[in-house]
């Protein structure tokens, strides 16, 4: 499998479980095409609606790591070795700055100003993610939200195994 095919594989599998969550909860999620962007348009609750996906990871190492592992069109690259310093600080900074880049991102902007607000999912690839980790860094995208519109009406941050938590 290529890394384009990966990345949609990936994109829709979290999309799968995003809505086995949604439905835990007594919301209704029906996914109606992928045209990336954004990366699905969806009827959630009865109304239309997109979703954005992107994902942090703890470095650009582990990030190569991972995706290279799973393509079988380029090379794998392992992780390199060495210490990480302040990794909860690091990856926090990590993820602000992901989902900043998908506020600053000119294709959301038009989708938005096309269609209205959309869901962001935010995927957290650490290690070093836990329970705590986590609550810290919903915390810290609530913030982020207050600071920009409403473009995203809704905000997930989801682990690997796709546990998501809702930032409000």
């Amino acid at each position: 499998m290529n890394r384009r095919d990966i990345k949609k594989a990936h994109e829709q599998s979290v999309l799968r479980s995003f809505k086995r969550y949604l439905e835990g909860s007594g919301r209704s999620l029906e996914i109606l095409d992928y045209p990336d962007p954004p990366d699905a348009i969806v009827v959630l609750d009865g109304s239309p609606c997109w979703i954005e996906i992107t994902d942090a990871f703890i470095g650009a190492d582990f990030a190569r790591s991972l995706t290279s592992f799973a393509a079988d069109d380029v090379e794998y690259i392992p992780a390199g070795r060495g210490m990480t310093v302040n990794p909860d600080e690091n990856f926090a900074e990590e993820v602000v700055a992901v989902v900043e880049k998908k506020y600053a991102k000119a294709s959301i902007t038009d989708i938005y100003e096309a269609s209205g607000a959309g869901i962001l999912l935010v995927g957290l690839y650490s290690p070093f993610v836990f329970e705590r980790e986590i609550t810290q860094i919903v915390k810290v995208l609530a913030a982020v939200r207050q600071q920009h519109d409403g473009r995203f009406s809704e905000m997930y941050v989801y682990n690997a195994v796709h546990d998501f938590f809702l930032v409000p």
